[in-house]
């Protein structure tokens, strides 16, 4: 997507900074390479959208924005990328991450039938929470830098799309 399409959508920094609920951070949010839309902030941005989408805990987007700030990437696009595990997606993920933790630890899979006669209380916690949180942080430690090359790759492609087309340009002008 072209930068300055993207730079329309995303949120002023200094907006941001002046809202209310955000104030006490406003020295973090005026760090200028969470803003940025360059190849290293958007990929790092990507990386850490896609891994923490992956996780099933409660305040994945709290958790991205630290995590943004803190290794310098693009903090809304870091946070948009959190809303990849929505209401609607989040049953396919989370299920695909049980099933993967649970063939990893050597658990069997456990039957939507066996939850609903037993009770969500016990089984929730114990049999279903930790094997869909080691097949979250794999999934995550896989898709995360993939997410950073694909991004970084697309970025490389780009540059060298504009420069063909740069040159291209030149070239007629000289034969004109």
């Amino acid at each position: 997507m072209p930068r300055r399409t993207l730079q329309k959508w995303l949120p002023h920094p200094d907006h941001i900074g002046q809202l209310p609920a955000l104030h006490r951070f406003g020295h973090w949010l005026h760090e200028p390479g969470i803003w940025h839309l360059n190849r290293r902030s958007v990929a790092r941005a990507f990386a850490i959208g896609l891994f923490v989408a992956l996780l099933p805990i409660p305040g994945q987007m709290p958790l991205a924005a630290l995590a943004a700030i803190f290794f310098t990437a693009n903090l809304p696009i870091a946070l948009a990328l959190v809303w990849l595990s929505n209401p609607f997606t989040m049953p396919v993920i989370f299920y695909g991450t049980y099933w993967l933790g649970a063939q990893l630890s050597g658990r069997s899979v456990i039957a939507f039938e066996t939850i609903q006669q037993n009770g969500w209380g016990s089984t929730l916690l114990l049999d279903l929470y930790w094997p869909t949180f080691l097949g979250g942080v794999l999934c995550g430690l896989v898709l995360a830098p993939l997410g950073y090359f694909l991004i970084s790759g697309l970025y490389h492609w780009r540059m060298r799309l504009n420069r063909r087309r740069r040159n291209r340009l030149r070239q007629q002008r000289r034969g004109e």
